[in-house]
């Protein structure tokens, strides 16, 4: 019984040792592997004593990179027509002050130009769709369906943004100081002077190629004067395009939509001898481009435009204007 007693504490003893043992094992690899890893941590963290000098960006001018909008160089100098107000308008891009304002207008420019191409092509499809064979006619439709969609939210869209860039740069005006205004005026001016000398210089530079040559003379003596007779036959026809014609209160909606229009387009009107107030759009020299604008109102939601043909002033047929006009 003491032996047996004896033999039990031996091995409870060496039991304890190798637990002990390993508990040990365990805690020297775990602080060796922590040991590592913080080695490892501390030499990502501290500084290297490297030649190569690491810019530290101040957080402002982080943020004024990501905010910054630039436009392409090729269209900086494009002449633009953008009024902001009674008194300020801009020529070019460069005339923004507010960097939102002038990518709002941009983009709102460029899906206006997105939006005349996808005019043209829906007009070419329906042409396609009215000759094509029935099996191919529903899937033209789903095309013309789709371009239709997408019409609809650019009119949507266009406005808005064109909205939002002028009400960005008149709050600008509203507060800005006389001689930011002076100024401005006067960096206005003198823009409308240099287009001015470049169109003045292109018709020089014109005039003097064409003395260049007897015959190119003769041959563009006679294409101009047929030009000039063509302009002089009745150069007080004009065409526009009819978006309204209202006695009394104008509807709500057709107020909306004339308001929408006169965003992206100059509105006219006028009351006729009949009391009837008539709203316009356009000032076309040939029929063919007052179908091709009414084609684009009809696309920005004007139901039923009208081509409507001026005589000096005075409302005539679009046959009598097509007549003197000679487009028959």
């Amino acid at each position: 019984m003491l032996i047996l007693s004896k033999t039990s504490i031996k091995t409870t003893v060496l039991l304890v040792l190798f637990i002990l043992s390993a508990s040990f094992s365990f805690a020297a690899k775990a602080l060796h592997n922590s040991s590592e890893e913080h080695s490892f941590s501390t030499s990502i963290c501290l500084p290297q004593n490297d030649t190569i000098k690491t810019e530290v960006v101040p957080e402002t001018k982080v943020q004024e990179k990501q905010s910054e909008f630039i436009i392409p160089e090729i269209l900086l100098n494009k002449t633009i027509d953008f009024q902001v107000n009674s008194e300020i308008s801009y020529l070019s891009f460069r005339h923004f002050v507010k960097p939102e304002a002038k990518k709002a207008f941009f983009n709102a420019w460029i899906k206006e130009l997105e939006l005349k191409k996808l005019s043209a092509h829906t007009d070419s499809l329906r042409k396609v769709y009215s000759q094509a064979p029935d099996n191919m006619k529903e899937q033209i439709a789903s095309v013309i369906l789709k371009n239709e969609r997408q019409t609809i939210l650019l009119n949507e869209e266009i406005p808005a943004l064109y909205q939002n860039a002028r009400e960005t740069e008149d709050n600008y005006w509203k507060t800005a100081t006389e001689e930011a205004l002076t100024s401005f005026r006067s960096k206005l001016s003198n823009f409308k002077d240099s287009i001015d000398q470049i169109a003045q210089k292109k018709q020089e530079d014109a005039r003097k190629n064409v003395e260049t040559s007897t015959d190119t003379l003769t041959l563009q003596m006679e294409q101009t004067k047929a030009a000039e007779a063509k302009t002089e036959i009745n150069p007080e026809i004009v065409y526009k395009i009819q978006i309204g014609a209202f006695k009394g209160k104008i509807p709500e909606p057709s107020n909306k939509l004339i308001k929408k229009l006169s965003v992206i387009r100059k509105v006219e009107n006028y009351v006729d001898d009949k009391g009837v107030k008539v709203f316009t759009t356009g000032n076309l020299r040939t029929y063919q481009e007052a179908v091709t604008l009414q084609n684009q109102v009809k696309q920005e939601g004007v139901k039923s435009p009208v081509v409507a043909a001026y005589h000096m002033g005075k409302r005539i047929t679009v046959a009598e204007a097509k007549k003197l006009n000679k487009e028959l």
